[in-house]
C-alpha cells in the first residue's frame, strides 16, 4: 500500500512539472506572438515609424490576455490610417524568449507592458511606457481612451498641450 501511494504521489509531482513547464497554455494565450501581430513589422526604409508593442511574459493570466486584447483593439480602432500606411505598427512580443530579453532591459520592464517606440530608419529615437495601463484594465472605455490619447500624443508630439 506504501508503495501505490508514493507512486500516485510521484505521478502527481511529474505532472504538476509537466504543466508549469508547458506554461499554462490552457488560459487561451496565443503559442506564438507572431500569430496577434495586426501589421507588418517594422519597416527600415519608413522614415518614421511609430511601433506600439504589447510585451508579455510567458505566463499569461486572464488580465494579461485582456491587457493584449484592449490594447490591440485601441490601436485597430484609433488608427485604422497609419496601421495601413505602416506609419504605425502593432507588435505582440514575449519579453521571456531569447530573442526578445533585450526588451527587459531597454524598457525596464518586469512584467506585460505596452511600449510606444518611435522609429527613424529602423532606429529607435524615442520611448514611452505607457505605466497605467495595469490601474485601467478595470474599465475598458477608459483604458482604450488612454491608450489612444498617449499613442496619438506620442505621434504629433507637438500637438500636446
Amino acid at each position: 500500500m506504501k508503495s501505490v501511494f508514493i507512486v500516485v504521489v510521484g505521478f502527481a509531482m511529474l505532472l504538476s512539472a509537466a504543466t508549469v513547464m508547458a506554461g499554462d497554455k490552457a488560459d487561451g494565450a496565443p503559442e506564438d506572438s507572431t500569430e496577434v501581430a495586426t501589421a507588418a513589422s517594422p519597416d527600415s526604409q519608413q522614415s518614421d515609424q511609430v511601433v506600439v508593442y504589447y510585451l508579455h511574459s510567458n505566463r499569461r493570466c486572464m488580465t494579461c490576455n485582456k491587457l493584449e486584447a484592449y490594447s490591440k483593439e485601441a490601436v485597430e480602432t484609433g488608427f485604422v490610417e497609419q496601421l495601413q500606411d505602416s506609419s504605425i505598427v502593432f507588435r505582440v512580443e514575449n519579453f521571456e524568449t531569447e530573442d526578445n530579453e533585450h526588451f527587459v532591459e531597454d524598457y525596464q520592464i518586469y512584467t506585460q507592458s505596452v511600449i510606444l517606440s518611435r522609429q527613424n530608419g529602423g532606429e529607435e529615437v524615442e520611448w514611452k511606457n505607457l505605466d497605467k495601463i495595469w490601474k485601467l484594465v478595470g474599465n475598458k472605455e477608459d483604458f482604450i481612451n488612454y491608450v489612444q490619447k498617449e499613442v496619438a500624443e506620442f505621434v504629433m508630439p507637438e500637438d500636446k498641450e
